[in-house]
């Protein structure tokens, strides 16, 4: 087998939010277990899971020393060319919505092929390959931004999704098909929340007059600045709740609940392939036409006022109450999501 190099250009930060870098380390997992080197270019931010990718078995190579220094894709070009220069690159992976083509431009001769991870269909590429996994997304979306001769990957058959989610997906199907009452609800809005939707979330989940009916579980990051304020809340609401920090098991703590609130992100497409019902909310504004998607399918409901007010969280929660509604929503979201979208496009890739 030819053994290849592919390098990895994407930031994460609680800002920037981690998917970008979760999709990309599926993506060089799947790549290494195929016996392919991969490595990641990152810029010096805060927070921003390095030690997630090299605990991953992967090196590392921050683009500057100056921590949170302002993108200026110029200076990010350069010093991106610097750290390539010293390695054999046969794919550079591009992960970042401030990168475009006058950026890739300057790898197309140096670099035998370069892969583009978009969800925005907003500016041009050069690229080999273009992959946007979101749903409702088609080649039409992607035609006029990219070369002629470019594949074009687009749709949930190509979601990224960690091998652990598709290890737990016959068990957490068969369980659902013999659920038969809504008891455990995990919030889940990803693990940066800049927007604190977590504290809303639990207000207004307090108020539902079942509450006392369930137990609360809510997946966020140790170092949260909101941290207190949650536990604060969870303390004045008096709620059976537990708060897992910094998950590397999603998938065991997945099987264990019944319905998620969480946002409209790579984990919307984790929870399909496990078939877990949702309450979707809009976390950052690429994430809309996603939603419209994930709604209109009926494997989710979006309570995003922004979106519509056919929701609330208080109806979508008395909806799911109702067994049949959630027996009925698990089903559609297991068809959505197979799991199997990091094999498809690494069987392109190599």
């Amino acid at each position: 087998m030819n053994i290849q190099s592919y390098a990895f250009r994407v930031d994460a930060s609680l800002q920037i939010g981690y998917g970008h870098i979760i999709r990309c380390l599926t993506l060089a997992n799947e790549l290494s277990k195929r016996s392919h080197k991969c490595f990641f270019i990152c810029r010096k931010l805060e927070s921003n899971l390095l030690n997630r990718i090299i605990e991953m078995g992967h090196q590392v190579f921050e683009t500057s020393k100056d921590i949170n220094t302002k993108f200026n894709w110029e200076v990010d070009l350069k010093l991106t060319q610097k750290i390539i220069k010293s390695h054999k690159i046969d794919w550079l992976v591009i992960d970042h919505y401030l990168i475009d083509s006058r950026w890739e431009e300057q790898f197309m001769h140096s670099i035998q092929r370069l892969m583009v991870i978009d969800d925005l269909a907003n500016r041009k590429h050069l690229c080999d390959i273009l992959l946007d996994s979101n749903l409702g997304k088609t080649k039409a979306h992607y035609q006029a931004l990219v070369p002629t001769n470019s594949k074009i990957l687009t749709g949930t058959k190509y979601c990224l999704i960690s091998e652990e989610f598709l290890l737990a997906r016959e068990q957490s199907i068969k369980k659902r098909s013999l659920n038969n009452k809504l008891k455990n609800i995990l919030i889940n809005i990803g693990a940066s929340d800049p927007q604190n939707l977590t504290l809303d979330i639990l207000r207004k989940l307090g108020c539902n007059k079942f509450i006392n009916e369930f137990s609360i579980s809510i997946v966020m990051s140790s170092i949260s600045p909101y941290s207190e304020s949650i536990k604060e809340e969870l303390s004045k609401l008096k709620l059976k709740a537990k708060i897992f920090y910094d998950v590397l098991n999603m998938s065991e703590i997945l099987l264990d609940q019944d319905l998620v609130i969480g946002s409209v992100g790579v984990s919307a497409w984790e929870r399909c392939v496990m078939g877990i019902p949702s309450i979707s909310i809009i976390a950052a504004d690429n994430q809309f036409d996603g939603a419209r998607a994930l709604h209109a399918s009926g494997a989710s409901i979006i309570i995003d006022q922004s979106f519509g007010k056919e929701y609330s969280l208080d109806d979508a929660i008395n909806f799911y109450i109702n067994t049949s509604n959630l027996n009925a929503v698990s089903a559609l979201s297991s068809k959505l999501v197979d799991g199997k979208g990091v094999k498809r496009v690494v069987d392109l890739m190599t």
